[in-house]
């Protein structure tokens, strides 16, 4: 390794060290990927309040839009994987949506509903964030019905967004809302001038967590971890996928050791982890 290689090297072990340090110091948020969905149907109310039990910081909920415009919570543009209907959100009125009923990870039917977003706000307030996941779909076009909803419900500073826009497009669908919710963009090798979107992000308007997505550690996303924490933001990183931790995800935790997942995670600097097992991460941390 030459000097400059080897410095630079340095560099990075110093500040990826320094923000290990901060997050033991300000804590690891836990964020539960459709709330609870091994002991709940997913992205349920009962779910939500498993993974409010557990004592996460975060849960990733999906948002759906019926066909008379109500939000509603559902992963899939369609019925049929997790309730005993079938067809698509957009084309069943709420009123449809709710004679549904949700089956959980074993196929079993319950007596679980699927839930607007307004219901899940209202029971998520002052106790845990939410991540709503599918809201840049369509361009965008969900976004302004959202934040009018959870100004309405009082938990616009408690809505994370995870989104790939630069930031002028961001600003210009947020408005002045852009610095009152929780924006994490999103950091991974497809997005165009990777190192310029970074900065314009940093320099504009410093987000809460940069969402990093790496299928290894020789890709400039990963690089770009230091510049983030150095400039301030978190570092957010899902372990629910391989291709998003370079083979440090939940599986590894789990039949390996949490210490080469989410431990090597939270090593690195990432103090925003989002996983399949909520318990099992807080036992750890813990």
């Amino acid at each position: 390794m030459n000097k400059l290689a080897s410095a630079f090297a340095g560099a990075v072990m110093m500040v990826c060290a320094a923000a290990a340090a901060q997050a033991g110091a300000d804590g690891v948020m836990v964020a539960s990927h459709r709330a609870d969905w091994k002991l709940a149907p997913e992205n349920s109310l009962a779910a939500l309040e498993n993974a409010i039990r557990y004592g996460v910081d975060i849960v990733e909920t999906d948002v759906r839009r019926t066909k008379d415009g109500c939000l509603v919570i559902l992963h899939d543009p369609h019925v049929s994987r997790v309730t005993t209907g079938a067809g698509y959100v957009a084309d069943m009125t709420l009123e449809e949506i709710k004679r549904l009923n949700l089956r959980d990870a074993l196929g079993q039917t319950t007596a679980e509903k699927i839930p607007t977003l307004e219901e899940y706000m209202k029971a998520a307030k002052g106790r845990v964030r939410l991540y709503l996941d599918k809201a840049g779909q369509d361009g965008g076009a969900l976004i302004p019905q959202i934040l009018e909803l959870a100004k309405k419900c009082g938990t616009l500073g408690e809505t994370v967004f995870v989104l790939d826009w630069p930031c002028e497009k961001a600003r210009a669908v947020f408005g002045g809302d852009l610095e009152k919710v929780m924006y994490c963009p999103v950091i991974e090798e497809k997005i165009p001038n990777l190192d310029g979107y970074v900065d314009e992000w940093l320099a504009k308007c410093k987000p809460f967590a940069f969402q990093f997505r790496f299928a290894s550690t020789e890709t400039r996303t990963f690089a770009l971890l230091p510049k983030v924490l150095a400039g301030g933001s978190r570092a957010f990183v899902a372990a629910t996928w391989r291709d998003h931790t370079a083979g440090h995800d939940d599986r590894v935790s789990l039949l390996r050791s949490p210490d080469e997942g989410w431990g090597w995670l939270v090593g690195q600097g990432f103090s925003v982890i989002e996983t399949n097992f909520p318990r099992e991460m807080k036992a750890w941390l813990d």
